[in-house]
């Protein structure tokens, strides 16, 4: 005896629209995330880009910037 089943949900479509309006507001919170980081990521870009004389003046360690530029971000 075979048992068989059909899938009613998937000939409404209805997957197929939440599937879009779920990829769709993934990709927006995706894009303000972006957006959010931007500035820190330039930040620490530009310090790493300074020599490690420019960085002493500042009184900061090549390997303290990441830690320097979200300190505001962690509550430690």
């Amino acid at each position: 005896m075979a048992l068989t089943s059909t899938n009613v949900i998937s000939g409404l479509g209805l997957f197929q629209k939440f599937s879009s309006v779920s990829d769709g507001f993934v990709r927006w919170m995706e894009k303000l995330d972006a957006q959010r980081v931007e500035p820190y990521r330039l930040r620490i870009a530009a310090l790493h880009a300074l020599s490690d004389e420019e960085l002493e003046e500042l009184k900061l360690r090549r390997e303290n910037i990441e830690l320097h530029v979200l300190n505001s971000l962690f509550y430690c």
